[in-house]
């Protein structure tokens, strides 16, 4: 352990989510690297129905509450074999309540009450990674959260670009040679594509798949790349279906995986072997994880969600570009837009139609290679908890 953080153990608590699970072990695994702390991990319950309203709204409570509040939130919110585990965690480890030993992350809105509530019983901090939607940001000691969230500018809080992730350049040598020891390669030139889904902004359908993964294809063919392709637990069962025909009949693909078939994550694999990396629009993930491998990201434009709130996206954006917003009143598409503009400024993100027009100049230029390689917000936001640990 070195300075004077005296952190000794990280909990991870985790929704199930894969992309908030990596954000989470991202900056846990960068915080234990600058500290020496152990990694602990456990799944907060997950509740449904009228359980889930009931506790959403307690959970309120928590942003002002107390000890007692805590408590009782975790006994209405299936919480007492989760105080349990964190609780015999701490006492194998003989963490006492206060003695700034401890932390608490999570990402998204499902453990952030969970998080400030074991936090007011050990009276240990409290890392949130992106804004939770019940409680905010304010009960938190660290808060990490995306730009493209437009958070206030307040000492808890760290303003990242994209996502803190789990992508840890060194190992992805290893784990390249692993998956191509399996699924080797005849070419030089590796093309990997991540493929993510449907969401309530974007939709990835089989004729955008016909279509865009069919181009691909065709070009890695004539230009002698190997393909190595994967899908998100997003991609729609059709989509899927439709991947697979073109995956099946194309020369060039080597790999294809289809992540609600197999639990297994390839991307620091591919991101560790490939050329060019293809990520649809819909995954900031997959996006900041590409630039985090070191990689400039070509970026996949898919189906875009239309009816009233698409019309109401675009009249806002259309209102803010003209004066008559404030920025941070963007939602939707084109606040992730600004993300993706912002990476394309820095010469490490460039949209599939440029891609094309660009493709005979060679490889990205030096500048953005020097950038992606120094592009990491989950070692960042580590470091800023180490430099503020109190």
């Amino acid at each position: 352990m070195s300075g004077g953080c005296a952190l000794r153990v990280i909990v991870i608590l985790s929704d199930g989510i894969r992309g908030h699970v990596n954000q989470s072990r991202g900056v846990a695994h960068w915080l234990a690297e600058l500290t020496g702390a152990e990694l602990l991990e456990t799944e907060v319950p997950l509740l449904s129905g009228t359980a889930k309203a009931r506790s959403k709204a307690a959970a309120k409570a928590l942003a002002g509450g107390t000890r007692r509040d805590a408590r009782d939130w975790l006994a209405a919110s299936d919480g007492d074999a989760l105080i349990r585990r964190v609780g015999q965690w701490f006492a194998e480890r003989n963490i006492q309540e206060g003695s700034g030993t401890a932390l608490i992350i999570s990402a998204g809105s499902t453990p952030a009450p969970y998080n400030i509530a074991l936090g007011y019983i050990w009276r240990c901090a409290c890392a949130t990674i992106m804004t939770p939607g019940t409680i905010g940001t304010e009960p938190f000691d660290f808060a990490i959260v995306p730009e493209h969230d437009y958070p206030e500018r307040k000492p808890n809080i760290l303003v990242t670009l994209g996502s803190p992730n789990f992508v840890i350049k060194e190992n992805l040598e290893k784990e390249a040679r692993a998956l191509l020891a399996e699924y080797p390669s005849e070419s030089e030139e590796i093309w990997s594509i991540l493929i993510g889904g449907d969401d309530a902004n974007y939709v990835i359908t089989p004729e955008w798949v016909k279509k865009q993964l069919g181009q691909i294809l065709n070009l890695a063919q004539h230009s002698g790349a190997d393909v190595y392709i994967t899908t998100s637990r997003r991609t729609g069962e059709a989509a899927v279906k439709t991947v697979k025909a073109l995956a099946a009949h194309s020369p060039s693909v080597r790999y294809l995986l289809v992540a609600s078939e197999d639990d297994f994550n390839p991307i620091p694999a591919m991101l560790g072997f490939s050329t060019e990396v293809f990520c649809t629009e819909d995954s900031v993930n997959m996006v900041s994880e590409t630039i985090t491998g070191g990689h400039r990201a070509v970026l996949l434009r898919v189906g875009h969600r239309g009816g009233f709130k698409g019309w109401l996206q675009r009249l806002t954006a259309s209102l803010v570009n003209s004066g008559a917003l404030a920025p941070n009143m963007l939602w939707g598409i084109p606040r992730f837009d600004l993300v993706f503009d912002h990476f394309a400024r820095n010469g490490v993100l460039i949209d599939y139609r440029d891609w094309l027009r660009v493709r005979r100049e060679g490889p990205p230029s030096r500048e953005a290679e020097e950038m992606a390689e120094e592009f990491n917000e989950a070692r960042r936001a580590a470091r800023w908890i180490y430099d503020n640990w109190k």
